[in-house]
């Protein structure tokens, strides 16, 4: 095999294993969330007396969790083949609530107190509501993670702001072991990970997401402890008059 031929295969074979380890960690996720609420109906249903409206509840997470698989699939397929047909007008206050209580009962468990910060003057933003709320319940789940692996206070917060040019961002700070300096530069390099048994995809996923919908995302050690994840978010009508100036430089001729 020549050197051009072997480079090609190793591209073809890396983004092969980039697609299944991107599938296999987004869709982990929700599986683990199936299992967790059947184990949690299977003891309602167990008791001498069952609770039956605790097991019908179980029942309608684990139905909600089914959907949710399927459309981080669907997501994933659409990040690679650049698929804009799923972007909406949305709320990004509405997506953090929403991947808070998808993750309530760990917050819970690990015993995080949250602080969600909403700001209410907060424009609508352009996106995909599925690729957006991966993104928060990646950086969420790896705050819950961080915070697991120490003692002392453990404070998940949540916040979004207005920036002075009008764009959305969104903050989550944790409490936990922080990342390295000399860390910070690659944690967002595909296959690079400081978490045991981890794949290295999650934090290269959730960027591409974001730069994909024109934003930004950047990492930085939180005070006094811990670490800090932003994403900024171009809001509706500046996210409408970048993707018009691409067209018009996509049309222009050379």
């Amino acid at each position: 095999m020549s050197a051009l031929a072997s480079e090609v295969y190793n591209a073809r074979l890396l983004t092969g294993d980039a697609l299944a380890a991107t599938i296999a960690h987004e869709v982990k996720q929700p599986l683990s969330g199936m299992i967790t609420n059947a184990d949690a109906g299977l003891r309602w249903l167990d008791r001498s007396t069952p609770n039956l409206d605790e097991a019908r509840a179980a029942l309608e997470q684990i139905v909600a969790d089914g959907h949710r698989a399927a459309a981080v699939i669907e997501s994933i397929l659409a990040i690679f083949k650049k698929d804009v047909g799923n972007r909406t007008s949305l709320d990004v206050n509405d997506l953090i609530g929403e991947a808070l209580t998808l993750v309530r009962r760990d917050l819970q468990k690990r015993r995080i107190m949250v602080e969600a910060e909403p700001n209410e003057q907060l424009p609508q933003v352009i996106g995909d509501p599925i690729q957006l709320q991966q993104v928060l319940l990646n950086l969420i789940t790896n705050a819950i993670d961080s915070m697991a692996a120490k003692d002392g206070a453990r404070v998940l917060r949540v916040r979004s702001e207005v920036h002075d040019t009008g764009s959305v961002i969104v903050s989550v700070a944790d409490t936990g072991t922080g990342i390295a300096s000399q860390e910070l530069e690659r944690i967002f390099n595909p296959l690079f990970t400081t978490k045991a048994g981890g794949m290295g995809m999650g934090l290269s996923i959730c960027r591409s997401i974001i730069e994909d919908h024109d934003g930004r995302l950047w990492v930085a050690p939180n005070k006094p402890e811990g670490t800090v994840f932003h994403f900024m978010l171009l809001a509706d009508g500046a996210t409408s008059a970048v993707a018009s100036l691409r067209r018009a430089t996509r049309r222009r001729p050379a």
